[in-house]
């Protein structure tokens, strides 16, 4: 009788703890989550919008300029040959590309020196590579701040964790570990927003600087071509 007893005391007390521990096993969306981060998720998510947004802009912008029409140097050196300088230079403008604008800039120098030229064409092309850049700097500084942000959140709320702790007297570990946790969000927040933007600014850059090399070989066929001697 009284094993028997015993055996409906445990399975009371078992029913009772199984509905507690599935009330605190319970799982949060991510809206719930980035809502516990405390304030400093608002810089956070800004800092996210601002560097998916550049990303794209940069992109864009780029895949618009760095277009490079193969025929473009030897159309325009075709009517320099026959003689028609504006022809070929409405034709860099008609292009509308970076290439357009680099082999205009050596076509307004022609009948000076070749160095005079190839200056033009040098800092034409810095002006163009210059302008795909632009506004890149901001992707990066969100790379670095972003995961230091999240760090400095949840340093806060740990400090915060330990003030109430200090006040209230109450170390137990489910008032420590859920004070941590929400704090946590941050870090790994800004660790997202960082790889993010930090993925981002290297590929514009890596596309950036394999455009380069192609627009330097375009560029050294034009000045190879305008001192070829006409026959």
């Amino acid at each position: 009788m009284g094993i028997l007893l015993q055996s409906t005391t445990v399975l009371d007390t078992a029913q009772t703890i199984a509905p507690a521990a599935q009330e605190v096993v319970k799982d949060l969306s991510i809206l719930e989550l980035l809502t516990k981060g405390g304030f400093m998720m608002i810089p956070l998510l800004l800092a996210l919008v601002v560097a998916i947004f550049f990303i794209i802009e940069r992109y864009l912008f780029f895949r618009q300029r760095s277009v490079i029409n193969d025929n473009l140097v030897r159309d325009v050196l075709d009517k320099l040959y026959s003689g028609n300088l504006q022809a070929a230079e409405a034709h860099c403008i008609q292009d509308k590309s970076a290439l357009g604008n680099i082999l205009q800039a050596g076509i307004s120098q022609l009948g000076k020196p070749i160095d005079h030229i190839e200056k033009a064409l040098e800092i034409q092309s810095n002006i163009e590579l210059n302008e795909m850049e632009k506004r890149t700097s901001w992707i990066s500084m969100i790379s670095g701040v972003a995961p230091r942000l999240g760090f400095i959140g949840t340093i806060l709320g740990v400090i915060k964790i330990f003030y109430n702790i200090s006040q209230s007297a109450d170390i137990s570990i489910g008032t420590i570990s859920a004070g941590l946790y929400e704090k946590m969000i941050t870090s790994g927040t800004g660790l997202i927003v960082g790889v993010i933007a930090f993925m981002g600014f290297h590929f514009l850059l890596t596309k950036i600087d394999n455009y380069s090399m192609k627009l330097q070989k375009q560029i050294f066929e034009f000045v190879r071509g305008i001192q070829k001697p006409v026959k």
